[in-house]
């Protein structure tokens, strides 16, 4: 469950899908929602009258830190007002990438929820340097919030759609917990999906269903889907289950979210299947890369993968998994 929900924020208009998401989570989730802002050297985003840098001096610094932080505030304020949820704002100084992840360790982060085009004083706070560090050098899921395809949508009521992706190893599955409390903030339907590669030459020739060799691997990837929608049963949430065919894993994880209009594709990473289909890590980076569809990233803690997501592998192991 995500009790603290942590979004970095650099003022700029085009993070506004992202906050509202974060709002709603907090609001939903009776969690608590901290923005920061990170100001990185040479610390001052924008001078009035601009000045060199060798020319800023001490008292221009901190006027540049208390502007930073009344807008901030009133951007606490204003998320607090229109959502409800309860909202705490920081100012950080130092390198973006390392002040967010030691900020989320301090306060005892559960998610990060980020903006995919924001600019300005975080720069490339986007699908490059930072949710790429923060992914690999924490163990706290990373939502990352597309605008072109909302996550959820207020006005319409619309059910969200959430598709993760699957492919039989315990470091995959390690997301499901994380999709549950998604799912069931945001009231969102969930697709357990496993991308099934041909394995030989003759397969390779030859990728439909109905020979034998592709009966009894899709019988064999719908039962390991099936342990796993038990175990998301158990936390509240019914999951749907596919398999299909297809030798570009990525891109087939792609195409089907966007056939199925998702708003959200989750999915682990650094984690090798157990099925040894493919390297999921690998898969995980070409979907933050190229998904159109907002991501739930998660890099789980290899030492906890046994004992964070206890009876998963006995589920899979049970329908022949």
């Amino acid at each position: 469950m995500y009790k603290v929900i942590l979004a970095p924020v650099d003022l700029s208009p085009l993070e506004s899908p992202a906050l509202s998401v974060a709002a709603k989570l907090a609001r939903q989730l009776d969690a608590t929602l901290h923005l920061v802002r990170v100001l990185a050297p040479p610390i001052v985003a924008q001078t009035v009258p601009p000045k060199k840098v060798f020319e800023i001096t001490e008292e221009d610094l901190e006027e540049e830190r208390e502007e930073c932080r009344q807008k901030l505030v009133a951007l606490g304020a204003e998320v607090e007002g229109n959502s409800g949820a309860r909202v705490h704002t920081a100012v950080k100084e130092g390198r973006v990438t390392q002040t967010l992840r030691d900020y989320a360790t301090e306060i005892g982060a559960d998610v990060l929820v980020m903006s995919s085009h924001s600019r300005g004083g975080l720069q490339r706070l986007n699908l490059g340097s930072v949710t790429d560090y923060l992914i690999r050098n924490t163990h706290i899921p990373v939502l990352v919030v597309k605008p072109d395809v909302p996550l959820f949508d207020e006005a319409s009521q619309a059910t969200a759609r959430i598709v993760v992706p699957l492919d039989g190893s315990v470091m995959a599955e390690q997301i499901l917990p994380e999709v549950a409390t998604l799912a069931s903030a945001l009231n969102a339907t969930v697709t357990l999906l496993h991308v099934l590669t041909p394995q030989t030459y003759a397969q390779k020739r030859i990728i439909q269903p109905g020979l034998p060799w592709w009966d009894a691997d899709i019988a064999t990837a719908d039962a390991y889907l099936s342990g796993q929608a038990d175990f998301v049963a158990t936390r509240g949430v019914a999951a749907k289950k596919d398999v299909i065919l297809n030798t570009d894993v990525p891109s087939a994880i792609l195409d089907y979210a966007i056939r199925n209009r998702a708003n959200c594709i989750a999915v682990a990473t650094n984690g090798v299947g157990g099925i040894r289909r493919f390297v999921f890590g690998t898969v995980a980076d070409e979907l933050t890369r190229k998904s159109p569809i907002s991501l739930l990233v998660f890099h789980p803690n290899p030492q906890a993968t046994t004992d964070s997501v206890p009876g998963i592998s006995e589920a899979a192991a049970a329908t022949g998994g």
